[in-house]
């Protein structure tokens, strides 16, 4: 059985954060304002319930309701994809029925997080569950901030499930996309890339598309890079992520869902609450950056004006 690897996989997808009220629910309206954001950017992919969206704070029905209503409100105008990580299989079973019920091309599987399982025991549930998923899956390599299934697992998943059509590779290790181009080169295989440092490098390595939690907030430093490396130009392309890579500087010692949402606060969208209060030191790092953001942010639109026919 071949792999079936969805034509809409070659895009930028923006890793959502979501916006939280004071009691830790999501504030609607705020999504909806974000969801409006990035469609007049460019965005013609969004990603929901990963970890720029703090899965892990939210509940299944809460990531239920965020599907709904995203799909409600793009109403074709973007892919998206949906992820279903959670501590129990059922869990993740009922997001992925409701992620394809809301028209998601594809899901993004973690492994769990919490609990020490060996690799191989990693290596059997999410074989297990993902061949089970009614749509097809991307494996999320995240090992920071999961258990470490490891890419050579990662792989023989991709290689032995048919379900199972490839990952989003966010560990930010330069040594997997060696070994992710050698798969690739025994068959079927769709390499999302996470780790927004390295999106040039994975497109050179094969990367497909990506999962950019950056693109949430600054689509014009992603999606003329996509462009740019889609069409070749690779000296445009290193001048553009030197640019990405500037930013990434200045959010580094911020937890990145809070850097996505500070830098949309600057640009006037509201986004809720940050999920625990910063103490000084937290602060004056959010301070430097949004301060430095306010001088930059202006500037992306020369980079990536509007596109036409977009709500200004």
């Amino acid at each position: 059985m071949g792999k079936n690897i969805p034509e809409g996989l070659s895009c930028v997808y923006a890793a959502l954060p979501t916006p939280f009220g004071e009691d830790g629910t999501p504030r609607w309206e705020a999504l909806e304002g974000l969801v409006d954001f990035g469609l007049e950017h460019g965005l013609k992919g969004l990603c929901l319930g990963g970890t720029t969206g703090e899965y892990a704070a939210t509940s299944v029905e809460m990531r239920h309701e965020i599907y709904l209503r995203v799909a409600h409100q793009v109403k074709g105008r973007a892919q998206l994809i949906c992820a279903t990580g959670c501590e129990h299989a059922g869990q993740v079973k009922q997001l992925a029925r409701d992620a394809a019920e809301c028209g998601a091309i594809a899901i993004l599987l973690p492994p769990p997080a919490s609990l020490p399982y060996s690799q191989e025991d990693l290596f059997d549930f999410v074989g297990q569950v993902g061949a089970d998923l009614p749509l097809p899956v991307l494996i999320y390599n995240i090992p920071q901030c999961t258990r470490d299934l490891g890419i050579t697992n990662v792989l023989r998943l991709i290689a032995t499930v048919p379900n199972i059509i490839g990952l989003k590779d966010s560990s930010g290790s330069r040594p997997n996309f060696a070994k992710i181009e050698a798969a690739k080169a025994q068959g079927p295989l769709a390499f999302m890339i996470g780790s927004d440092d390295l999106l040039l490098e994975a497109f050179q390595h094969g990367a497909l598309g990506s999962i950019s939690g950056i693109a949430s907030a600054c689509p014009e430093l992603i999606l003329p890079l996509f462009e740019a490396l889609r069409a070749g130009k690779l000296e445009k392309a290193r001048t553009l992520q030197a640019r990405l890579d500037e930013f990434i500087f200045h959010i580094r010692d911020l937890p990145s869902p809070w850097a996505m949402k500070l830098a949309l606060q600057v640009r006037g969208v509201e986004m809720g609450t940050l999920s625990w209060p910063m103490g000084p030191g937290l602060c004056e790092k959010a301070r430097e950056f949004q301060n430095w953001f306010a001088g930059q942010a202006a500037s992306y639109e020369a980079v990536a004006p509007t596109p036409a026919g977009a709500k200004q």
